[in-house]
């Protein structure tokens, strides 16, 4: 007896091979002149900006920008407990904080992981203990904080391996951009990862010249990082699994650099404060996937298995929030003013 075969229909989210050959050159030069991009994936400049601008539009791909690793900030992971049936108010309120870039509903001890990001220990504390623990209906938080970002979301590659980055160092006798263009700068390319030279200048008040150089060195000494993301909502890596791990201090580098270079690896952090000291999400084709991909990383390297969670849905990634059907509904700048208080489930930033 044969059987008939259904094949599920194309999501509008899934990336052809010539979509993901546009989105790995952008990944390498998100703001390289649409003829150099063209070039590279072998077809017109006009070509490529519309082809990229019907993946923005059907929310498949989109450009981000966000503070990077050389403007000194504090990168923190907080992991909240919520009061049963409160999951989803209460992300609704985090979301809103420019500080807290990233929410994350997961599975396992913890309801919601937070990545935030502030200007100093002092404000990180003061965002989790007072305002963080302000609402009603969160009843538990754990805190660690980053020391090292071996791999995230700007070295991801569609196609290939990560990208190996390396921090410029900054030109002796020349100052870090002033913060009043940094936040022009950042302000504009948040919104619009690939806005010209003009809006920028127009901005800053200056010529596009000057603008330029600006844009070229926040972006080379790493005050602003931009990477390309993709919706979860697609059939090429639907779930992603996150691991909190336990190395000897002595392999940890070198552990943390093998696991960063795994093709599927989207962030590899070493942790202080907590009991783990590496933090790793990994993206998966399919969920069977996890207890293999676990058991090839214990087999290998030197490491135990703390904890682990699958990623239920991202409330907020970098900035950018998420409906329920993982469809991008919004941003909110990092830049934005922070609310004054988290304390009920229905509050308002």
């Amino acid at each position: 007896m044969s059987v008939m075969r259904i094949e599920s229909s194309p999501h509008p989210h899934d990336l052809s091979d010539s979509d993901l050959a546009l989105v790995a050159a952008l990944q390498d030069a998100p703001r390289a002149s649409w003829a150099s991009i063209g070039r590279a994936v072998g077809v017109s400049a006009p070509t490529a900006r519309r082809r990229w601008a019907a993946i923005v539009e059907s929310g498949a791909a989109w450009a981000t920008t966000y503070v990077g690793s050389g403007a000194g900030m504090l990168f923190g992971l907080t992991e909240v407990r919520c009061r049963p049936g409160s999951v989803d108010a209460v992300a609704a309120v985090l979301r809103m904080h420019p500080k807290v870039i990233s929410v994350t509903g997961m599975t396992g001890d913890r309801d919601l992981v937070l990545t935030i990001l502030a200007e100093d220990m002092a404000r990180f504390r003061r965002l989790i203990q007072s305002w963080l623990g302000s609402h009603e209906a969160v009843i538990g938080v754990r805190s660690t904080v980053v020391t090292r970002m071996f791999s995230e979301g700007s070295r991801w590659r569609a196609v290939g391996p990560p990208q190996a980055v390396a921090l410029p160092s900054v030109p002796d006798g020349e100052p870090i951009a002033p913060t009043a263009q940094w936040h022009a700068v950042l302000d504009e390319l948040e919104r619009d990862g690939r806005a010209s030279p003009q809006a920028i200048a127009a901005r800053l008040g200056s010529s596009e010249a000057h603008a330029r150089r600006v844009v070229r060195r926040l972006l080379g000494t790493g005050w602003i990082q931009q990477r390309i993301d993709v919706s979860l909502e697609q059939r090429m890596w639907p779930h992603a699994l996150a691991l909190w791990l336990v190395v000897p201090a002595a392999r940890l580098e070198a552990t943390a650099l093998q696991i960063a270079n795994m093709p599927m690896t989207r962030m590899c952090a070493a942790l202080a404060g907590g009991a783990s000291n590496l933090y790793v999400i990994v993206w998966l084709r399919d969920l069977s996937d996890a207890a293999s991909l676990e058991a090839e990383l214990a087999r290998s390297l030197e490491l135990r298995v703390l904890d682990r969670a699958i990623l239920l849905h991202y409330y907020k990634r970098v900035g950018h929030l998420f409906d329920d059907e993982d469809r991008r509904e919004g941003h909110v700048s990092w830049l934005a003013p922070a609310p004054e208080h988290a304390r009920t489930a229905g509050a308002g930033p």
